[in-house]
C-alpha cells in the first residue's frame, strides 16, 4: 500500500514538472525573410507582446528570443508591414514580412551618390545586388550583368584582357562611378566581392548630373562598408573554382583534305619551290594514303622522287614521298587545354557607434584554354568612415588592382593569330603533338619547324616564344568630408582620383612570320601608357518642409573641377640584329616610335531640387554647366538641364482595384552635349599605331575629349626612314573652326505597378532621344592642302524604344518559394537628317542598316549562274555600284529570364537570355569556305564532287542560267530589269568546288546570318548549412554552391562556328577564341 501510494505521488510530481516546464519560456531561434524575394531582412525589431523584452535580427535576418507557447511576437522593420507571430511550441521558425507598398521606403543610390526613395525617382533606374554574381563568376565582373537589366547590352568578349562592349539603349560610352566618384576603367580591375550593388542609370535623364561623361548612362558601383553583423565585427571568405572544358561554339572544320590547290600538293621547301607548298589554302588532295612528299619526309641529296597527280601534273624532288593521311585530326581541339578560373577573397569588417572599417583582398587567376597564356589579378579595397560628432563625418575608400599576364593571345586576323594558323588556313596533314619540339636541329633560336615557311607559324612556337607580357596598375578612390552645418543644411567636400599605368611588350622571335614582316628576323615592341584623373567636388545639401509639410524641398548645389591627362609611348625595332635579344637597342634599323599626349580640364557647376507636393507628386529639376577645354574657345561651355515628375497614385487614390498594391507614373526630359567626346557607339579609347601591319591594336579607356580635338600635330610618329634617317609624321586632320559639341534631347515616360500585395511588380519605360550636330571625320576636297580629313558637325538621329521589367513570386509556401525576374527591351535608331543620303540610306532609314554588293537573283529568289557555272555578282552584269539591303545590326529586342527556387536550405537559380532579330556577318565561316577548310566543303553535294577538282571538276551547281541576251540590272538595287525578256534554264556548266566556294565566300551576302539566339547562361545550386550543423563554431554562416556558366547555346547549328553573344550589336564578327562552358563550385563563409 505504501509503495503504491508512493509511486502515484512520484508519477504525479513528474507530470506536474513536465506541465509546468511547458508553461515556462524557452529559447526560440529563427530567421526573418522578405515575402517578395525570400532574402533575409536585417534590423527587424522583434518585441514580445505585452512585455518590454525584445531583440533585433542580425545581418542574415537571424534572431533568438525567449518565449513560451502562446506568446505573440511583434515584428516591425522599415519598408515592411508589421506582423504578429504566434508561438506554438516551435524552437526554430522562419517568418516572412510583406513589403509596405504604401510607403515603399526602398532607397536607391542615384547620380553623384545621392540616395533617394524609389517612389521619388522620375526616371528609369534598376538596382542589381551582387549576392548571386560572385558564385558563377566571369573573368570580367561586368559580363555577369548580361541578361539581368532591361536596356543594358553587354557584348561578352571571350578574349583575355579585351573589355566587353557595354551599351544602354544601343548607345556606348557608359560612365562608371564608385560611390558617386567617376572612374576610368576597362572593367578588368573591378572586384565584385567588394561591391554591395550596381545601380543602372539607363539614360540621359537619369545621369544628367554627370554631364557629357554619362550622357548615354552610368553604372553606379556601391561598395561594401563596415560590418552588418550585430557583433560589430565579421570576416567573410569567398572562394570559387571553375573549369573551362567543353565548347558552346567551335569552328566547323573538315579533316578530310589537306593543304594545296585543285587537289594537288607536294612539299619541297615550304617557300613555293614545291607544288602549292607556300601560303596555301586547304584545297589539296584528299587523305587516302597516297604517297606525297611532305614537310617531314626524308631528304636525300642525289636521290629524286617523282609524284604524279590524276590530271597528269607531276613534280620531282629529293624528299621521299610518304603516305598522305590525316595525322592531325582535331588538331585545334587537342591543342587547347582545360581552362581554370579561381578566385579567393577575404574581407574583414567592423562597425562601432562612431566608425566603420572594411578591408578586402582578393586574387583571381585565369588559366586560358590556349597554352601558356593566363592572367593574375590582385585587388585590394579599404573603406572607412568615422563620425567625429553628430555633425561631422569622414569617409574614405581606396582600391588598388594589379594585373599581370606573362602572355595573352592575339586573335586579330593574320599569321599572329592562333585561329588563323590552326583553323582557317591549316590542314590535318601534320599532328600538333609532333610540333612540340619547334626548333630545327642546329638552328635553335633562329628557325622554327613547320609545314610551311612563308606565311604560317608553328602553334607551339607561337605560344612559347612569341610572347606578349602585360602589366597594369589601377588605383581609384575618394575622401569625403560631410558637415551638417545647421538643420537641413549639409556641406560635403569630396576629392577623388582614378589612375592607371600599363606596360606591354611583344617579343617576336626569329623566323616568326606575319603581314609586313616577310624577312622573318624578329621584332621587339614596348607600349607604355598612363592616365590620371582627379575630381574635386564641393556640394551643399538642403532639405526642409513648408506649409504644414505640404511642400518639401530636398536638393543640393555644387561644383566640380576635373583634370585628366593621358600619355602613351610606343616603340618597336625594325627587325633584330641578334636573335633572342629583346631590347630596342638591338634594332637592325632605326627603331620606330610613336607617342601621344592628351589633357583636359572641365569646370562644372550643378544643382538638383526635388519639390514634394505632400503625397501627390515629386517634381525634380536638375542643371549642370560645363566648360570643356577640348572644344574651341568660342563654343566650349554648355548647359545640361533635366526635369522630371513622379506621382504615386496609390498614395492618394483609395478606390483602386484591390489587386493593385502600388501604382506610380513618372516622366522626365533632359538635354546634353558630348563636350568633345566621341559621339559614336563604343568605348572612348585611344590606340597607338604600330607602324607595322600586324598584331593587335590595344585600346585603353580614356574618358576625355579625343586628343585630335585638342590640337593638330599632337600625335607624332616616325613611320619610316630615308637613307637610314628617321622620318616623322604628324596628325593629318583638320578641325572646322565652327565645330560645336553634338546635342541630345531625351524624353522618358514610365509606369511602375505592384499587384497582389507586391507579389508581382511591373515596370514599363518608353524613351525617345534626338541627337543632332554629331561629329565625324570626313574626306576633304583636296589632299594638296597637306591634310586628308576634316572633323565637322553633321546629321540628326532618333533613338526610340521600350523597356519592361517583371518581378514576381509565383509560389510562396512555408518551405518552398519560386521567384521570377523577366526583362525585355527594344530600341531602333533612325536617321532624321542624313548627312550623306543615298538610295539605300536616307532620312527615315535605320542607322544600323547593312547594305552591300550581292549576288544576282531572280524575282523569286533563285541564284543566277554565269557561263562559267559559278554565281554571278552585281559587278558581273556591269552594276558593281548596286547594293542590296541585307538587314540591320541591332537586334529587334533583347530579353532575360531569371528563376530562383528555394526549398528549406537549398536555392536553385538559373538564367536564360538572348536576342531576337538583327543580322551579322560570320567572318570565320566566310574565310573557312574561301580557304577550303569549312566542313561544308567536304560534306553533302559539295563533298561528293570535291574529289574530282583535281581533274577539272564535276560539280554542277543547283540553280539557273539566264539566256537570251545580256542581263540588265537596276544600278541601285541590283534587281533584274529585263527578266521577262530572258529565259531561265537550269545551270548545266561543270566547275570545281574550289571555284564555286571561293565565289560563294567572295561576298559577304551568303555569310550574313540571323543573330537570334538564346543562352542558358547560368545555373547555380546553393546549400546553406543549418545552424545546428555549424553549432557553436567560429563559423556563423556557410554556403556551398555548384555552379555552371555558359551552359548551352540555342543557335542555328550550321553557324555555331562563332558565338553571337559577342556581336549582339555589331554588324560583323572577327576571329574568335571558342566559347567554353565553365563549371565548378563556390564556398562562402562568414565568421
Amino acid at each position: 500500500m505504501f509503495r503504491s501510494t508512493h509511486c502515484k505521488q512520484l508519477l504525479l510530481s513528474l507530470l506536474l514538472v513536465v506541465i509546468s516546464s511547458a508553461a515556462f519560456a524557452q529559447t526560440i531561434t529563427g530567421k526573418v525573410v522578405s515575402a517578395t524575394d525570400q532574402q533575409p531582412v536585417p534590423v527587424v525589431s522583434i518585441q514580445l507582446k505585452g512585455s518590454k523584452k525584445g531583440t533585433f535580427t542580425d545581418n542574415n535576418g537571424q534572431f533568438s528570443i525567449a518565449a513560451k507557447s502562446g506568446d505573440v511576437l511583434l515584428l516591425s522593420a522599415s519598408g515592411f508591414l508589421e506582423k504578429e507571430f504566434a508561438v506554438n511550441g516551435e524552437t526554430s521558425v522562419t517568418i516572412e514580412l510583406d513589403v509596405n507598398s504604401k510607403s515603399l521606403n526602398e532607397v536607391i543610390v542615384t547620380a553623384l551618390g545621392v540616395k533617394k526613395e524609389t517612389k521619388r525617382i522620375t526616371y528609369a533606374v534598376q538596382d542589381v545586388k551582387t549576392t548571386e554574381l560572385v558564385k558563377a563568376r566571369e573573368p570580367n565582373a561586368v559580363n555577369s550583368l548580361k541578361g539581368r537589366v532591361a536596356g543594358l547590352n553587354v557584348n561578352v568578349n571571350n578574349e583575355l584582357l579585351r573589355a566587353p562592349s557595354i551599351n544602354f539603349r544601343g548607345e556606348g560610352n557608359i560612365l562608371f562611378v564608385v560611390d558617386g566618384v567617376p572612374i576610368t576603367t576597362d572593367t578588368w580591375n573591378i572586384s565584385p566581392d567588394d561591391i554591395e550593388s550596381y545601380t543602372m542609370l539607363k539614360g540621359q535623364t537619369a545621369s544628367a548630373l554627370y554631364g557629357a561623361l554619362a550622357r548615354n548612362g552610368a553604372i553606379i558601383i556601391n561598395t561594401k562598408k563596415g560590418s552588418k553583423d550585430k557583433r560589430g565585427f565579421s570576416i567573410e571568405f569567398n572562394s570559387s573554382t571553375m573549369f573551362e572544358k567543353s565548347f558552346l561554339a567551335f569552328p566547323l572544320y573538315q579533316d578530310e583534305y589537306g593543304p594545296g590547290s585543285r587537289g594537288k600538293y607536294a612539299f619541297v621547301n615550304g617557300l613555293g619551290g614545291g607544288l602549292n607548298d607556300n601560303d596555301y589554302d586547304v584545297w589539296g588532295p584528299r587523305f587516302a594514303g597516297q604517297l606525297i612528299p611532305q614537310y617531314d619526309g626524308q631528304r636525300t641529296l642525289g636521290q629524286t622522287y617523282t609524284t604524279t597527280f590524276a590530271d597528269g601534273t607531276s613534280i620531282t624532288g629529293n624528299i621521299k614521298p610518304t603516305p598522305w593521311i590525316a595525322r592531325g585530326k582535331d588538331n585545334f581541339k587537342r591543342f587547347l587545354e582545360t581552362g581554370v578560373l579561381t578566385t579567393n577573397h577575404v574581407a574583414i569588417g567592423a562597425t562601432g557607434d562612431k566608425y566603420n572599417v572594411r578591408f578586402g583582398v582578393g586574387h583571381t587567376y585565369q588559366k586560358a584554354i590556349v597554352p601558356n597564356m593566363g592572367l593574375n589579378t590582385t585587388n585590394f579595397n579599404l573603406s572607412a568612415g568615422y563620425d567625429f560628432n553628430s555633425k561631422i563625418k569622414l569617409t574614405a575608400d581606396i582600391n588598388y588592382s594589379r594585373q599581370y599576364s606573362p602572355n595573352f593571345p592575339d586573335i586579330n586576323y593574320g599569321p599572329n593569330s592562333m585561329i588563323y594558323n590552326m583553323v582557317i588556313w591549316a590542314g590535318a596533314d601534320w599532328n600538333v603533338d609532333d610540333m612540340r619540339n619547334y626548333w630545327q636541329e642546329g638552328k635553335i633560336g633562329t628557325q622554327q619547324i613547320y609545314a610551311e615557311y612563308q606565311r604560317y607559324n608553328n602553334p607551339w612556337f607561337m605560344v612559347k616564344e612569341w610572347l606578349r607580357p602585360h602589366y597594369k596598375n589601377d588605383v581609384y578612390g575618394y575622401l569625403s568630408l560631410n558637415w551638417k552645418v545647421a538643420k537641413g543644411v549639409e556641406l560635403m567636400y569630396r576629392p577623388g582620383i582614378s589612375t592607371y599605368n600599363i606596360f606591354r611588350q611583344e617579343k617576336m622571335p626569329y623566323s616568326a612570320g606575319s603581314y609586313g614582316r616577310d624577312e622573318r628576323m624578329g621584332d621587339y615592341r614596348e607600349d607604355a601608357r598612363m592616365f590620371f584623373e582627379a575630381n574635386n567636388e564641393l556640394q551643399v545639401k538642403y532639405n526642409s518642409k513648408f506649409f504644414n509639410n505640404f511642400l518639401s524641398v530636398d536638393g543640393f548645389v555644387g561644383g566640380n573641377v576635373r583634370t585628366a591627362r593621358y600619355n602613351g609611348t610606343f616603340a618597336s625595332t625594325d627587325y633584330l640584329n641578334i636573335p633572342g635579344l629583346y631590347t630596342l637597342a638591338n634594332s637592325l634599323r632605326a627603331p620606330r616610335v610613336a607617342s601621344i599626349a592628351a589633357e583636359g580640364l572641365t569646370l562644372s557647376s550643378y544643382g538638383s531640387f526635388d519639390l514634394g507636393l505632400s503625397k501627390y507628386a515629386v517634381v525634380n529639376i536638375t542643371g549642370r554647366y560645363d566648360k570643356q577645354s577640348t572644344l574651341p574657345l568660342n563654343s566650349n561651355s554648355y548647359f545640361y538641364p533635366s526635369a522630371g515628375v513622379s506621382t504615386v497614385i496609390s498614395d492618394y487614390v483609395d478606390n483602386l482595384p484591390q489587386a493593385i498594391s502600388f501604382l506610380k507614373l513618372r516622366g522626365s526630359y533632359a538635354e546634353g552635349r558630348s563636350a568633345g567626346l566621341n559621339a559614336f557607339v563604343g568605348q572612348p579609347s585611344v590606340g597607338i599605331g604600330t607602324g607595322q601591319g600586324y598584331g593587335q591594336q590595344y585600346y585603353s579607356p580614356l574618358n576625355m575629349g579625343l586628343y585630335e580635338l585638342t590640337s593638330i600635330g599632337y600625335s607624332i610618329a616616325n613611320t619610316g626612314t630615308y637613307n637610314n634617317t628617321l622620318g616623322a609624321s604628324y596628325a593629318n586632320g583638320l578641325l572646322n573652326p565652327e565645330l560645336v559639341a553634338d546635342n541630345r534631347k531625351t524624353t522618358e515616360v514610365g509606369l511602375d505597378m505592384r499587384f497582389l500585395k507586391n507579389r508581382i511588380a511591373v515596370d514599363v519605360t518608353w524613351f525617345r532621344s534626338i541627337s543632332e550636330l554629331l561629329t565625324q571625320r570626313s574626306d576633304i576636297i583636296s589632299q594638296s592642302s597637306g591634310y586628308n580629313s576634316v572633323t565637322d558637325n553633321y546629321g540628326k538621329v532618333q533613338n526610340m524604344g521600350w523597356e519592361v521589367m517583371l518581378n514576381g513570386t509565383a509560389i510562396n509556401k512555408k518551405d518552398f518559394q519560386w521567384n521570377v525576374n523577366v526583362n525585355w527591351s527594344t530600341f531602333k535608331r533612325t536617321w532624321k537628317e542624313h548627312p550623306n543620303p543615298n538610295f539605300w540610306s536616307k532620312n527615315g532609314s535605320r542607322v544600323d542598316l547593312i547594305y552591300q554588293e550581292g549576288f544576282i537573283k531572280t524575282p523569286d529568289g533563285q541564284l543566277v549562274h554565269g557561263a562559267d557555272g559559278i554565281l554571278m555578282r552585281f559587278r558581273d552584269a556591269g552594276a558593281g555600284a548596286a547594293r542590296r539591303i541585307m538587314g540591320h545590326a541591332d537586334p529587334d529586342w533583347s530579353w532575360g529570364v531569371i528563376n530562383s527556387f528555394t526549398y528549406k536550405g537549398f536555392r536553385l537559380n538559373f538564367q536564360f537570355d538572348g536576342v531576337v532579330g538583327g543580322v551579322f556577318h560570320d567572318y570565320v565561316r566566310q574565310k573557312m569556305l574561301q580557304g577550303g577548310r569549312h566542313i561544308e566543303t567536304a560534306t553533302g553535294l559539295w563533298g561528293q564532287h570535291r574529289p574530282n577538282d583535281v581533274t577539272g571538276g564535276s560539280f554542277v551547281a543547283p540553280g539557273i542560267t539566264l539566256t537570251g541576251g545580256a542581263i540588265q540590272l537596276d544600278p541601285n538595287t541590283g534587281e533584274i530589269l529585263n527578266y521577262k525578256n530572258l529565259t531561265a534554264v537550269p545551270n548545266a556548266k561543270v566547275t570545281t568546288i574550289q571555284s564555286y566556294s571561293s565565289r560563294y565566300a567572295g561576298l559577304e551576302e551568303l555569310n550574313i546570318i540571323d543573330k537570334t539566339f538564346a543562352k542558358l547562361r547560368e545555373v547555380t545550386l546553393t546549400y546553406q548549412l543549418p545552424a545546428s550543423f555549424i553549432g557553436k563554431s567560429v563559423i556563423k554562416k556557410a554556403e556551398v554552391s555548384l555552379v555552371c556558366r555558359n551552359v548551352y547555346l540555342f543557335f542555328n547549328k550550321r553557324y555555331k562556328d562563332v558565338d553571337p553573344d559577342q556581336y549582339t550589336q555589331d554588324g560583323g564578327s572577327g576571329l574568335q577564341t571558342p566559347t567554353t562552358r565553365r563549371f565548378g563550385f563556390n564556398i562562402n563563409l562568414t565568421f
